[in-house]
């Protein structure tokens, strides 16, 4: 993993951990495990960020993090927009933020797990063209 994506895993993490704690104070009883993923999902990123800045970070572990948190987020969404918060205002709140922790979280994981991929190869892979050029002395072939 490169710095670029440290930093955005601790951007990320501070996200996390802040806005599960908005939403479990929007609706203290229903959002009970999005405070919880939030709050250790976002310790992990940020020692996963950290490790990543300081040049030692692998892709494994965030990812590891990353799945559940986005396993977590994803029924806690379907319940907020199905109105189980109870008051109307606070309820569209509520999934509104959720959702955009899903949003983020997913974003991430995606961006984790394609980051360092080549997409802009030939469609035979990284073999040269034998026919254009030699194997040997790089000159083109008769």
């Amino acid at each position: 993993m490169n710095k670029t994506i440290g930093l955005l895993l601790v951007v990320y993490s501070l996200l996390l951990a802040g806005l599960s704690y908005l939403v479990h104070h929007l609706a203290p009883g229903a959002a009970r495990p999005t405070l919880i993923a939030g709050w250790i999902g976002g310790a992990l990123c940020l020692v996963w960020g950290v490790r990543a800045l300081a040049g030692r970070g692998g892709k494994a572990l965030p990812l590891l993090t990353l799945i559940p948190v986005c396993f977590v987020l994803l029924p806690q969404t379907f319940m907020s927009w199905s109105g189980g918060s109870a008051g109307l205002q606070a309820g569209r709140t509520v999934a509104a933020v959720t959702t955009l922790l899903l949003a983020l979280s997913l974003g991430m994981l995606v961006r984790i797990a394609w980051s360092g991929m080549l997409f802009d190869l030939p469609a035979g892979g990284l073999t040269k063209d034998a026919g254009a050029r030699g194997e040997t002395t790089g000159k083109r072939a008769a």
